[in-house]
């Protein structure tokens, strides 16, 4: 089409969208209807059962699914829901609603406790058992001659790494007589990762393949034996659970993985299937691929597809990039062109794969269907201006950066923006140091460095500042506040905040990786009482936890990562969160950090406009670009703009906002069933919005609640940071 002649899916389904809901509601069949509600009452009135009650949403979903499993013969099902829609709750309450059956629960390790606690809370009379435990296959044998009915609900939890854990392995290296250093056993190169070299004790640690071969640097142990669960359930105890629910089901998309395995042959080796998730898939049609293999093989295989066909799925239902590149060449016979073609693949995910193989096997759940049960949420951005000698250092090490790059391409590029993030926070606590190495011929091409800055006593950085302030004042109201930090391993700068906050007479507590995933949640619950502030790093609790005792999150250092990112700041605004929860993401200006929080809420707006109403899920986080990591090497050596985090993360809040009233422009709110009235309401354009009016340099702000509809009148082009109320 000529470009005057190409419409936007955004534009599309604004002008179009009203009539495009009206046609989906007429056209398609659902399983159940909760306006019809026949053929789901057994499941209703075992529900009443539950000792803990869902939400009226939660309910009609957990009928639904019901349905679809128990009557209509789908076994396999996805349910894909935002951090805190209580996807826990609707999958035990499903199995709850079956005759007593025998559940298997995979999840991250950090989760089996409160598995197993979230069970017996829910489930009456429940039976359960933690199968994370050393001697997991002698417990599974012992189920193997005791196949009794169970006369109670059971349900079993095992960690998926334990449950993928086969045969036990060593390192596989070699030395040599002029160095002591690990070599590859295949190829002889000395072995390293990222331009670093590594020793003994790290390739014993994690498996990791040679860079110059790419062959193992690993072999299998006879002298430890180990069966893996997931396959010993497979072999010998077949249809001995009913049931297997699969938490966090995105890690296991990979293929030939330990844990892909894993998967398929629990999913072969019971009857149903509950896989859970926020994040269903990252943006690329492959990584659908063996996910769908898994629960559904015959209908890929019908439409010409096997389990090495993932190239094949992403050409038909996603997107490639190809690059050639032409060089001129002198040869004997004259001058000619050299043409080298590259094949990539590109985020993006046809909603022909959506309608074909998700829509029949997936349940999504929004948090804006369980709003009326949850406080008010707010995001604030908080932009900082360094300080003169902070911004000079700052800016010296960004040139001199930058003009590396350049001079060595790509070498050490993730060093040096990993420095660029976080030296503005840590340039009085450690100085930078980043070598750029030979890899082939070993040695270092270029060091570049940053010093310590000395403060005086009681100085303190701006950050450093106001995240006291606001510590201070959040105490004041009895909040307690969850710090997250990125960098906790070279450049930890928590023991500096913990010594500063503890001046203050703040009780600080440290959550660290030593804690066992585990024993996590026990600690924060355990420790919760006598801490005001938390620090962590927030990948250690990014997924499942509910840390209700901390309305108040801020993000001291943000990072790149947008599921972390997200999943993190919703750890408290949760189902049973009973106070506003208050969200901070701190940067400071014209820094790497400002345009990676910058990227983040572009890419979160885009995966809005191609979804609509599911930010969380089947996203295209990166159809304005590339990976976030690429961009920020881009804007290093071209000089990005690296301004608008705040804006550009208010336009992310307004387009979520705006996509919660839906494709139609209204929202379906469900409520208690009362006596003479209807169980389902209606509502347009009665969302409304708290807006922090930001003006000055002081960032002084007003708060007013407008209409959703209202917003870009009242605004009038004037920076604005929402929520949802």
């Amino acid at each position: 089409m000529e470009g005057e002649n190409v419409v936007t899916l955004k534009d599309f389904l604004e002008r179009h969208g009203a009539r495009l809901g009206e046609k989906i509601e007429t056209n398609l069949t659902p399983v159940y209807n909760p306006l019809r509600p026949e053929g789901v009452e057994q499941y209703g009135r075992k529900m009443v059962a539950l000792l803990r009650k869902p939400f009226p949403v939660q309910a009609e979903v957990i009928k639904g699914i019901s349905k679809a499993l128990y009557r209509e013969g789908r076994r396999h099902l996805f349910v894909c829901g935002e951090m805190g829609t209580g996807k826990s709750l609707v999958s035990l309450a499903t199995a709850g609603n079956a005759p007593p059956m025998r559940t298997l629960v995979v999840c991250p390790t950090h989760l089996v406790e409160k598995w197993i606690r979230e069970a017996q809370n829910t489930i009456p009379d429940v039976h359960t058992v933690d199968l994370t435990v050393k001697n997991v296959i002698s417990l599974l044998h012992a189920f193997r001659y005791e196949r009794s009915e169970p006369r109670v609900h059971e349900l079993h939890v095992i960690s998926k790494e334990k449950a993928k854990l086969s045969y036990a392995w060593r390192a596989a290296a070699v030395t040599t007589k002029r160095s002591l250093l690990p070599h590859c056993p295949h190829c002889g190169r000395i072995a390293m990762k990222n331009d670093e070299y590594l020793t003994f004790a790290e390739i014993g640690k994690k498996k990791v393949q040679c860079e110059a071969c790419n062959n193992p640097l690993w072999q299998a142990d006879r002298s430890l034996r180990r069966f893996a669960p997931a396959e010993y359930i497979k072999k010998y105890l077949k249809g001995f659970y009913n049931m297997v629910i699969i938490d966090e089901i995105q890690d296991f998309k990979a293929e030939g993985t330990l844990q892909g395995r894993a998967m398929g042959a629990l999913l072969s080796s019971s009857r149903f299937a509950l896989c859970l998730t926020g994040t269903l898939n990252s943006g690329y049609a492959d990584d659908l691929f063996h996910l769908l293999f898994r629960m559904d093989p015959v209908r890929l295989k019908a439409d010409g597809f096997n389990h090495e066909d993932a190239n094949k799925f992403l050409s038909t239902y996603g997107t490639i990039e190809t690059v050639r590149k032409l060089d001129e060449e002198d040869n004997v016979y004259g001058r000619g062109k050299k043409k080298a073609e590259m094949v990539r693949r590109r985020p993006g995910v046809s909603p022909v794969a959506i309608g074909k193989y998700l829509l029949d096997k997936t349940v999504f759940i929004r948090l804006a269907d369980v709003i009326d049960g949850l406080p008010p949420y707010e995001e604030n951005v908080l932009s900082y201006t360094m300080d003169k000698r902070q911004a000079d250092e700052y800016g010296d090490l960004q040139e001199r950066l930058k003009k590396a790059v350049k001079a060595y391409k790509t070498k050490a590029l993730g060093a040096m923006l990993q420095a660029l993030l976080s030296y503005p926070d840590s340039c009085v606590h450690f100085p930078e140091n980043i070598a750029i190495r030979n890899r082939k011929a070993g040695g270092i091409l270029a060091e570049i460095e940053a010093p310590i800055l000395t403060l005086a006593p009681g100085e303190f950085l701006p950050k450093e500042k106001d995240f006291m302030d606001i510590v201070r004042k959040e105490r004041e109201e009895g909040r307690k506040v969850l710090c997250y930090l990125t960098f906790t391993n070279s450049r930890d700068i928590r023991p500096r905040l913990k010594n500063i906050l503890e001046e203050e007479k703040v009780r600080v507590g440290v959550l660290e990786s030593s804690v066992p995933p585990k024993r996590r949640e026990e600690w924060v619950r355990k420790h919760s009482p006598g801490i005001d502030v938390l620090l962590t790093n927030a990948e250690l609790v990014k997924t499942g936890l509910d840390l209700y005792d901390y309305p108040t999150i801020y993000s001291y250092q943000t990072g790149y990562n947008i599921f972390t990112l997200r999943q993190a700041a919703r750890r408290s605004w949760r189902i049973g969160q009973t106070v506003p929860v208050r969200v901070y993401f701190a940067v400071y200006r014209n820094t790497m950090q400002e345009m990676a929080l910058s990227l983040v809420a572009k890419k979160l707006e885009a995966a809005l406009m191609v979804e609509g109403e599911l930010p969380e899920g089947l996203a295209d986080y990166a159809s304005s670009g590339g990976s976030i990591m690429q961009e920020l090497g881009k804007a290093l050596i071209e000089g990005g703009d690296y301004t608008g985090a705040e804006k550009a993360w208010a336009n992310f809040r307004k387009r979520e906002i705006e996509a919660q009233l839906g494709v139609r422009g209204t929202e379906n709110i469900f409520y208690e069933k009362k006596a003479g009235s209807s169980s389902r309401t209606t509502v347009q354009g009665n969302v409304t919005i708290k807006v922090s009016f930001i003006d000055g340099k002081k960032k002084s702000r007003s708060v007013v609640e407008i209409n959703a509809a209202d917003l870009d009148t009242v605004a009038a082009g004037r920076k604005v940071q929402l929520a949802l109320f």
